[in-house]
């Protein structure tokens, strides 16, 4: 969660920093980067009436620009000295979960799309991609053939082959493969953050349970009698356009 220091700086994750945690500050080259103070009372406070300034910022790794809402102590006060509290800071990644390296690009890039759906509140959205994370990777591993023909039977089948555990399986049907095809195919309603956050959680260790030790799944897979990606060739893809 962000945080203001004394300097006026405000420390926080930020998105053009892969997450890291990174010092946005008010000022460059000894000049503000530009502020708007109001007196409100909604929704800042719900009794009296408070300076609230709207400040810009930037991130000192990336560049990237910020804005804040920060609570001052009185009317025209002067920042920084006058700092209350920081009221909502935008925007801010939460912290994203580490990834095998032999995970492919094209998962790793859905995965973090997820992730910023995710950051941004989008819930449902997430939700959905977190699924298709799910799915790409067990087409990327030889399990969309036409005698499985959904995603449920796919991911029985990579636990039957030992790829995944029993209690994997389980978490990957309730909390990712069923979140997602309510969102996908149900009547709207309500993500809450906490669900996404169980999807979020097991389709990363769905993910390392693939890609991990990638060798010994590798073998598992084939010995299975299924085609991963890395035994697939030019041929092979020309056939089944």
């Amino acid at each position: 969660m962000a945080e203001i220091n004394k300097l006026g700086n405000v420390v926080a994750r930020c998105p053009g920093c892969d997450g890291g945690k990174s010092t946005f500050e008010y000022s460059a080259e000894g000049r503000q980067l530009g502020s708007t103070a109001v007196v409100t009372r909604k929704p800042y406070s719900q009794y009296e009436d408070c300076d609230v300034q709207f400040r810009l910022f930037r991130c000192a790794g990336c560049g990237r620009g910020g804005l804040g809402a920060i609570r001052m102590m009185k009317t025209h006060s002067t920042y920084p000295a006058d700092i209350w509290q920081l009221l909502w800071f935008y925007p801010e990644a939460k912290a994203r979960l580490p990834l095998p390296k032999e995970t492919p690009k094209g998962i790793v890039m859905e995965f973090r799309e997820a992730e910023i759906c995710k950051e941004n509140e989008c819930f449902r959205a997430s939700a959905a991609m977190f699924r298709s994370v799910i799915d790409k990777v067990l087409r990327q591993n030889g399990y969309k053939i036409r005698q499985l023909k959904n995603l449920k039977e796919q991911i029985d089948a990579a636990a039957a082959d030992g790829v995944i555990t029993e209690a994997r399986k389980r978490k990957a049907h309730e909390d990712v493969r069923v979140l997602g095809n309510d969102v996908l195919h149900d009547e709207w309603r309500e993500v809450k953050e906490e669900d996404v956050d169980l999807a979020h959680h097991y389709t990363q260790r769905v993910l390392e349970d693939f890609y991990d030790d990638r060798e010994s799944v590798l073998k598992l897979i084939r010995e299975a009698g299924r085609k991963p990606i890395e035994d697939v060739s030019s041929e092979d893809e020309q056939d089944e356009t």
